[in-house]
């Protein structure tokens, strides 16, 4: 026996609420917009002017909060829906033509087809410039990353300055080697060797701030230089010389340092020099003994006691030049780095100067060296940084622009 069919005009029942908004959409004829450029508001698929009405306005709230019922809205209608009723008790229905549900079925179902694929229209938009954002993020990060390392490199450089004492006015003015100078025969002494040959411009540097500086605006009426070497001592004098002489004064001794001592004659002479030969020369019978000796020397030689024992003797033997003054003080410039932190060197320069002496080692050489790698690491990291920030002007700030799109999907997925 065949199945009767369904009488058409036959009252079926519906949730009314669903059925007043189907119908609503159904008369306005809405329908989704294309685009002209970017997804907007006015191509959700229920455009704003419905968004008022009072059929829709409870329900996109609804849903905008994500089926969440605030507290102070507990008196909420839950929204139904066509096929999906969660508590049949809750929802009012009312009969209605079996043709007109099926014919507004049908246009709701076309609507809800196309509102899902304009909801991946929206995500789609928003996640483009999601992955632009991020992007520009990350550069940011990495120029926040970069410029704390140049920044860094800046303040390791700084401290490194100030613990080295680079710039101290003291060293840049005034020389390592004293702040004063004898009433006479402030005698210098020069290491000529192979391993001084690294620091001539250093030592000259001393020298000369010694020269012009101390000696010249002191009290001291008498000076000498000589180069001291493996073999004999050179003298620029064969005693000391009044250093306010026209012709063989102070500008004549480091006319004569300056040719002398360079990387030639050093680079001839090996390591170690013989310091007792030197001693000898400016302490031996019929010398005018030195009131101070003044020496540049690259590190200790190898015969250390001897020397000092030698030392010793002179100082016992020559006793005070003058009256209140120290016999036979030496104030010693030390300019290979490796003595820094070696105990022998520092024992044996300690005893050399003791009791009215000094010592210091210029690490100048190798801390300008060291210097000039941390700032050329800050230029690479600067240069880095202005790549970055270039690049990062290019680049569209879509953060605001990304919190649009996510509130327009939000809405989107809601209706």
């Amino acid at each position: 026996m065949p199945k009767a069919k369904k009488d058409p005009n036959a009252p079926t029942l519906i949730p009314e609420d669903t059925w007043l908004r189907g119908k609503k959409l159904q008369e306005l004829k809405v329908a989704l917009k294309q685009p002209k450029a970017e997804f907007t508001p006015e191509e959700w698929c229920i455009p704003p002017p419905v968004h008022s009405l009072p059929e829709f306005k409870t329900v996109i709230h609804y849903w905008e909060q994500c089926a969440v019922v605030a507290h102070n809205e507990r008196g909420m209608k839950v929204p139904t829906r066509i096929k999906v009723i969660e508590d049949d008790a809750l929802a009012e229905k009312k009969p209605h033509p079996r043709k007109e549900i099926q014919d507004l079925f049908k246009y709701v179902k076309g609507l809800v087809k196309q509102a899902t694929k304009r909801t991946g229209q929206f995500l789609k938009q928003l996640e483009k410039k999601e992955k632009k954002e991020e992007k520009r993020l990350k550069l940011v990060q990495q120029i926040t990353e970069v410029d704390k390392q140049m920044n860094d490199e800046l303040r390791n450089s700084r401290r490194f300055i100030d613990r080295q004492e680079l710039f101290d006015k003291r060293w840049m003015v005034g020389t390592k080697l004293g702040d004063t100078a004898p009433r006479k025969n402030a005698l210098i002494l020069v290491e000529q060797s192979d391993k001084q040959a690294a620091f001539i411009d250093e030592t000259k540097d001393e020298v000369s701030k010694l020269l012009n500086g101390v000696v010249l605006e002191g009290e001291c009426e008498t000076i000498n230089i000589a180069l001291f070497n493996s073999s004999a001592p050179t003298a620029w004098m064969p005693q000391f010389q009044p250093k306010s002489d026209p012709k063989k004064g102070l500008a004549d001794s480091l006319k004569w340092l300056n040719k002398q001592f360079n990387a030639k004659t050093c680079g001839a002479q090996p390591f170690p020099p013989d310091w007792g030969a030197a001693l000898n020369k400016f302490t031996g019978e019929g010398a005018a003994p030195p009131w101070r000796i003044f020496m540049c020397c690259s590190r200790s030689p190898d015969n250390r006691t001897e020397v000092l024992e030698r030392v010793k003797e002179l100082r016992e033997s020559l006793g005070e030049p003058a009256k209140g003054q120290p016999a036979l003080p030496i104030n010693v410039v030390a300019f290979d780095p490796t003595c820094v932190g070696d105990a022998e060197e520092k024992a044996f320069f300690e005893e050399l100067v003791e009791p009215a002496g000094n010592f210091m080692i210029d690490t100048s050489n190798e801390d300008l060296v060291a210097l000039d790698k941390m700032l050329k690491a800050v230029a690479a990291k600067k240069k880095q940084l202005d790549k970055l920030n270039k690049k990062l002007d290019k680049m569209e700030d879509l953060s605001e622009r990304c919190i649009e799109d996510r509130s327009l999907l939000q809405m989107q997925i809601a209706l």
